[in-house]
């Protein structure tokens, strides 16, 4: 099949430049060719090394250090964009460019927009992709995609933990898939553990202070280690906000041999390395939606073989199912502080436990289980 990614989203780096990737690298490896749909002059932050057709509607459009009253005049703009996108993917599609078409990242507004376009009737099955639910969502989630019941070649996927949706039980438009790990594409990943002198510890990713990046630091100084230990601390920041917090942090604790700071996006062999370079992942993140919304950089640890530390919030069936790690209380610095020294210093003797989990885990959200789930999904339309 001939599979166009429809990608519209602006990001600095983050999860949805190594979905995109996952989606291209492995429907390429189980047989299949795909190519991207995106907006005119769209701005590709690796190369995918696949064809790109642009669509008609004008250019994409990122709310990366916009004021409240233009966030908003942008995104009625964006909607308008998105159901010009929409049309002319439709349009591409019924021109024969492709066999179905996947939209990786979405929230409840686009239904709206699809319910608005021509691609409701799209002559090729469409996949929209929600990455979780929020219980605060999850009214308006189900009634968009009951308002879609009737267009048979529109498919929307809710990624996540989350699989009990009873009041979409008479939708055969609405699917639940498992969230894939994030592999180094670039480097060779084995599952096995070489522990580095001092052990390297590593929080990564998009830095927001939902993150308890201040709580972790203040846990971390305060811990006895008996074992020397690393901090690595990296953030791309999508905010002057965030980027000006994360630099008083960087400031604020400069004085500390043991953590280093990286103030910047890492993206293809550069993030590959640093992740590689590490032997814990840290994630004590505090929000309540990574309890729906399954967590990038859990599932890169998982993909990466590396043991995790996490909050209780994140995802818990993987924890609960798999032993990758420890979940860690969040109630105060002190508590926080303990159960980090206890998890770094038992951490050699409790790892052919996370190196079992790890097998385990990599095994059930493996990337071809992605694609699999996916390319079943899109096969209902020619069933129907």
């Amino acid at each position: 099949m001939k599979i166009a990614i429809l990608e519209s989203i602006v990001m600095p780096a983050g999860h949805e430049v190594e979905f995109d990737r996952i989606l291209v690298e492995e429907l390429k490896k189980q047989g299949h060719e795909p190519v991207f749909f995106v907006p005119e002059a769209f701005p590709f932050k690796i190369d995918y090394h696949v064809p790109a057709i642009y669509l008609d509607g004008g250019e994409a459009i990122s709310y990366a250090g916009q004021g409240k009253l233009k966030k908003i005049w942008l995104s009625i703009l964006r909607e308008r964009r998105r159901i010009a996108w929409y049309d002319s993917a439709c349009q591409k599609a019924a021109q024969g460019l492709c066999d179905a078409i996947i939209v990786p990242t979405n929230s409840w507004r686009v239904m709206r927009s699809i319910r608005k376009s021509a691609i409701k009737h799209c002559p090729v099955p469409v996949l929209f992709m929600f990455h979780g639910i929020m219980p605060s969502d999850r009214a308006r989630f189900v009634n968009g995609v009951k308002s879609l019941k009737a267009y048979s070649n529109i498919h929307l996927g809710a990624l996540g933990m989350q699989t009990d949706f009873p009041e979409l039980a008479d939708c055969p438009n609405f699917h639940t898939i498992f969230p894939p790990v994030y592999v180094p594409f670039d480097l060779k990943v084995e599952p096995e553990f070489h522990f580095h002198e001092p052990l390297r510890l590593g929080f990564f990713g998009q830095y927001r202070k939902e993150k308890n990046l201040e709580f972790f630091l203040q846990a971390y100084v305060q811990a006895a280690f008996t074992q020397p230990v690393h901090l690595t601390v990296q953030g791309a920041t999508a905010t002057q906000e965030d980027s000006d917090d994360f630099e008083r942090l960087a400031k604020k604790y400069a004085s500390y041999d043991t953590i280093s700071f990286l103030h910047k996006n890492l993206l293809g062999i550069e993030w590959q390395k640093e992740l590689m370079d590490c032997d814990v992942i840290l994630m004590p993140y505090g929000a309540e939606r990574y309890r729906y919304q399954p967590s990038a950089m859990l599932f890169t640890g998982i993909g990466y073989f590396k043991p995790v530390l996490q909050s209780p919030e994140m995802s818990p069936e993987v924890l609960e199912e798999f032993n990758i790690g420890e979940a860690v209380q969040l109630d105060s610095v002190e508590t926080f502080s303990k159960q980090l020294e206890a998890f770094v210093n038992t951490f050699k003797e409790n790892a052919e436990q996370y190196k079992a989990g790890l097998v385990g885990a990599n095994e059930k959200y493996g990337q071809d289980k992605l694609i699999q789930r996916i390319l079943c999904i899109l096969n209902q339309s020619d069933k129907a």
